[in-house]
């Protein structure tokens, strides 16, 4: 567990976030002989009414409280507790990577693009190539929905045509191989498509030549889901399949 002297070696922000990190820890179980002196420093990075909160908590033993109190503070989520370095930055040498490629197919929305980024991040993707004419990962909306992770992941604009495919490829499309019996390639590039119109032809054509198409199966009335839920949904399975291979299962 991180030392008080390390905390106060940071940046303040930095602080406050390491101080929430210790007390989630406590909450876990685990145990730390500068938890007093830790509290009364967190005391010092909070308001008034802030510190009024956190140490009725603390009174109580509900270091969890703390945690999400700190989280608050800094205008962040539980699922936005990622692993950072000792200058607040997203460490993203602590992801695995797979040889996992996605084909983004003319995608329009901003937020979709963003999305896809931050899934893939999350889920080992090593590269993403997008046709030209899709939203640009570096857009404010892409940016705020990738949550950083554009900075992850490689990626170029490129025709699919152009590409020299070397691996094999397939689409994440309807009327494909349930994505429970789908057999996923270790190394690969999955196609996905646009917003409204699908997968183009050429496009398409490549992938059923190839290991054809992974489809979602899907129990409600409506007839699909986003695209960018559709996309964590495969990348999940995906990255379930390549861990398993790793393993030898």
């Amino acid at each position: 567990m991180i030392r008080l002297k390390k905390i106060k070696s940071l940046k303040e922000r930095v602080q406050l976030r390491k101080c929430g990190e210790v007390f989630h820890l406590l909450s876990r179980g685990e145990d730390s002989t500068e938890r007093d002196a830790i509290f009364s420093h967190l005391l010092t990075l909070l308001s008034d009414e802030e510190k009024e909160k956190a140490e009725y908590f603390y009174a109580r033993g509900r270091y969890d409280d703390i945690y999400y109190l700190t989280l608050n503070v800094l205008g962040e989520s539980p699922a936005d507790w990622d692993f950072v370095d000792e200058h607040g930055n997203i460490d993203f040498s602590k992801r695995t990577v797979f040889p996992h490629m996605l084909y983004l197919d003319c995608l329009r929305s901003p937020f979709n693009v963003g999305s896809i980024f931050r899934s893939s991040e999350a889920f080992g993707v090593e590269q993403i190539f997008l046709r030209p004419g899709s939203a640009d990962p570096r857009h404010p909306r892409s940016l705020k929905s990738s949550k950083g992770c554009v900075d992850a992941i490689d990626y170029s604009f490129k025709d699919l045509e152009e590409m020299d495919l070397e691996c094999p490829v397939f689409a994440l499309e309807v009327g494909g191989k349930d994505i429970s019996e789908f057999i996923f390639p270790e190394k690969g590039i999955c196609i996905i498509g646009n917003e409204e119109s699908g997968i183009s032809p050429g496009a398409l054509k490549i992938a059923d030549d190839s290991l054809g198409r992974v489809s979602i199966r899907q129990y409600g009335a409506k007839g699909s889901i986003n695209v960018s839920s559709a996309a964590a949904i495969m990348l999940s399975a995906w990255a379930n399949s390549s861990a398993k291979m790793r393993k030898g299962v």
